[in-house]
């Protein structure tokens, strides 16, 4: 049995916080390449930002009308839990603490993505798309687990590197689902002729 495809109605629904979170991501991803002399500052309200604006985005992404309602449990509460440990990096007065409260985040949203993908990719095929967001954002967290040695520059290039994967990975889903729409719309147009004819 073929795997469902996403409707052109639900690739209309997810393309913007897709989209814009792929480019929270690639924001982040050039402050922490381009930002040669960050500080613990730097980090700090950076990193916060793009937990609280990406749990935005993964919040938006979940409470479309297309997407099924026992889906917006594990998955709000993932877009949930990474909003406020944004807002709680904010607070904190050391490097190894940006990096385990991140850990934290990344871990819970991976796993709720990772639990999307696996229990309810079929009754909402964009939720395909989790399973690499997921998986690249366990492994970010358990990197981060480690990361209690390093200094601000150190860490802003570890998070860095996980999100260019996180941008270019939303980016090519959202642009896939770009295309959905746009395709769905030249079917409709073509319709109207092929009666005609």
């Amino acid at each position: 049995m073929p795997a469902p495809k996403t409707t052109p109605n639900q690739a209309q629904d997810v393309f913007r916080p897709v989209f814009l979170r792929g480019l929270t991501a690639l924001a982040y991803a050039l402050l922490s390449i381009f930002w040669i002399g960050a500080d613990e500052k730097v980090l700090a309200y950076s990193t916060a930002g793009f937990l609280v604006v990406t749990g935005v985005f993964m919040w938006q992404y979940v409470v479309v009308e297309s997407a099924p309602e026992k889906s917006r449990g594990a998955y709000a509460a993932g877009a949930g839990l990474m909003l406020m440990a944004g807002i709680a990096t904010i607070f904190v007065s050391s490097v190894a603490w940006i990096g385990y409260i991140a850990a934290f985040a990344f871990l819970v949203s991976g796993l709720a993505e990772l639990y999307v993908f696996a229990k309810l990719r079929e009754a909402f095929p964009p939720f395909r798309n989790q399973l690499v967001t997921g998986a690249v954002g366990v492994i970010l967290a358990i990197a981060l687990c480690f990361s209690g040695g390093m200094d601000a520059h150190g860490l802003f290039g570890l998070i860095g590197g996980g999100t260019i994967v996180f941008a270019v990975f939303e980016l090519i889903a959202g642009f896939g689902h770009r295309h959905e729409m746009k395709a769905e719309s030249a079917n409709a147009a073509q319709t109207p002729e092929q009666k005609n004819n």
